[in-house]
């Protein structure tokens, strides 16, 4: 018993006529006439009597009638909810982050999700770029905020922006009244560094050592939380995403745009090749580039004069 022969049968029977019934279903009368026969001959029973041009009920064909209408009505009711459901990005979306991105980035994307679609239950996972590339790849999470360079054979990247590496000092400190500093004024700095085992330790890392510079480094931690802290009571200074200064509303740490040679680094979504992505996934790139530009003008507001723009 198939759909078709079902809405065959109750056309039939409303029309009386296999050709009118063709007619309203706009298909060949023989091709209806063939599918309602194969409908009596899976039930086991003559669904009609054929008498001249027309078609009368059996008693086995009045007794499906009500039957066929329900199970029709139940169909085209579940695909309209269906349909409805998946506009209104009902169902799940799992989003990763890396941690130097998530506490900033993460909750104004999310709480505009919420806001665009309610009946979506969103799952976040906080974790390091290489688990979070193998969590795409096993269809853990359907995507993933990162920065580059990601190197997947499965990954799809989409790079959204970019956003500049600034230097963070104490307050009161001797380079935070200076407005922009050298990598030389740097080399005789200790420093807080954030453990490469996070891609941004990796890439300060490869920054400094691309550049010459050899930092003193007094302490390695791996929360981005703690070495903001250390840096406040004066351990050393670090080199820090731009988005924590535009979150940073405490007023003890100063900071700084390196003069000439500006670290930056990419941020970008990461999605598994061949996946169909949830409802609610799709403009989630756009969201994030707003999301970007205004943690950018808020951290332009606090880096004070001297500075004309951070990277888009």
């Amino acid at each position: 018993m198939e759909m078709h022969q079902l809405t065959y049968f109750v056309a039939a029977a409303e029309a009386g006529s296999m050709t009118l019934a063709a007619r309203r279903c706009r298909v060949a009368q023989p091709s209806l006439s063939q599918q309602v026969r194969k409908l009596e001959d899976g039930l086991g029973v003559e669904l009609f009597d054929r008498v001249g041009r027309g078609v009368v009920l059996t008693d086995a064909g009045r007794a499906l009638l009500p039957r066929a209408r329900r199970i029709l009505g139940e169909v085209r009711e579940t695909r309209e909810n269906l349909r409805r459901e998946i506009e209104g990005g009902a169902g799940r979306l799992t989003i990763g982050a890396i941690p130097t991105i998530a506490p900033y980035l993460l909750p104004p994307v999310l709480a505009e999700l919420r806001g665009a679609f309610p009946g979506c239950e969103l799952i976040v996972r906080e974790d390091l770029t290489a688990n979070l590339v193998e969590a795409v790849v096993d269809h853990e999470l359907d995507v993933a905020i990162t920065s580059k360079p990601i190197d997947h054979e499965l990954v799809e990247v989409e790079v959204i922006g970019s956003e500049a590496l600034l230097v963070v000092t104490p307050a009161p400190h001797p380079l935070a009244t200076v407005g922009k500093i050298t990598l030389s004024d740097l080399r005789e700095q200790a420093t807080v560094s954030l453990h490469e085992m996070h891609c941004l330790g990796e890439q300060i890392g490869a920054f400094c050592a691309a550049s010459g510079v050899r930092p003193d480094v007094v302490c390695r931690t791996t929360q981005l939380a703690t070495v903001l802290e250390f840096v406040r009571l004066g351990l050393g200074v670090s080199l820090v995403p731009a988005m924590a200064c535009a979150c940073d509303t405490s007023g003890e740490r100063s900071y700084l745009r390196l003069a000439r040679k500006q670290p930056t680094r990419e941020i970008a979504l990461i999605r598994r090749h061949g996946r169909t992505q949830p409802i609610a996934s799709r403009g989630l790139s756009g969201r994030i580039g707003i999301h970007l530009q205004r943690l950018e003008s808020r951290g332009l507001a606090r880096l004070g004069g001297g500075v004309d723009s951070l990277p888009a």
